[in-house]
């Protein structure tokens, strides 16, 4: 069984419609006994910058490496995944990372990622006093590697679109429409997503 470690700081204003502040978190899990040993760690970062009353910048960051430990691989279990609403819109869900092969399609995921997201985010117009309706225009990059693999610069994917997120009663709701200004032949492409979550 791993031991997990953690630590979590939010200074945002708000949890659920955040205008300022940031959030940073960081998870690692190491397993050094048992037939699975293995290390994971988890980074994020978000950042919320006030422009005025209505207009907010926000950017996020999420960090993933992983690997395996006393000439053990990588275990498949652990890995992250990149694609699709709180990571790369505009891409399928969990499609951006290794496959098994080239025409299975299988999705395996990858022991590192990056992820990058940029909001801008405005009132939704005509909202009145209900400030947790809102719209965002927002690019987004990220890809998952292998664990034998140099995370590129180069492989990651991009989107750009726009969206609109609200705390309905049923919770926070999240709508997008992503167009990838990045792709490679292959990809699997879903430019309207829609996730029940807060931000990013």
């Amino acid at each position: 069984m791993p031991l997990t470690l953690g630590w979590a700081h939010d200074g945002r204003d708000s949890a659920l419609v955040p205008t300022k502040g940031r959030m940073q978190s960081f998870t690692a899990d190491v397993s050094v006994a048992g037939d699975v040993r293995y290390v994971r760690t988890n980074y994020k970062f978000q950042q919320y910058i006030p422009l005025s009353k209505k207009y907010t910048f926000a950017f996020n960051t999420d960090l993933g490496w992983g690997q395996g430990l006393k000439g053990q691989e990588y275990p498949l279990f652990k890995n992250f995944y990149v694609g699709g609403l709180g990571s790369v819109r505009g891409f399928e869900q969990s499609t951006l990372g290794p496959k098994s092969d080239s025409t299975s399609g299988i999705y395996l995921g990858g022991a590192k990622k990056v992820v990058l997201n940029a909001e801008f985010i405005t009132p939704f117009p005509g909202a009145g006093n209900d400030k947790t309706l809102r719209m965002f225009g927002f690019m987004d990059a990220g890809y998952a590697f292998k664990d034998t693999e140099n995370v590129s610069f180069d492989a990651l994917r991009a989107s750009a679109g726009i969206g609109l997120s609200w705390i309905s009663p049923m919770g926070p709701l999240r709508f997008s429409y992503g167009i990838p200004i990045r792709q490679q032949t292959g990809d699997r492409i879903q430019k309207l997503q829609f996730q029940i979550g807060t931000s990013f």
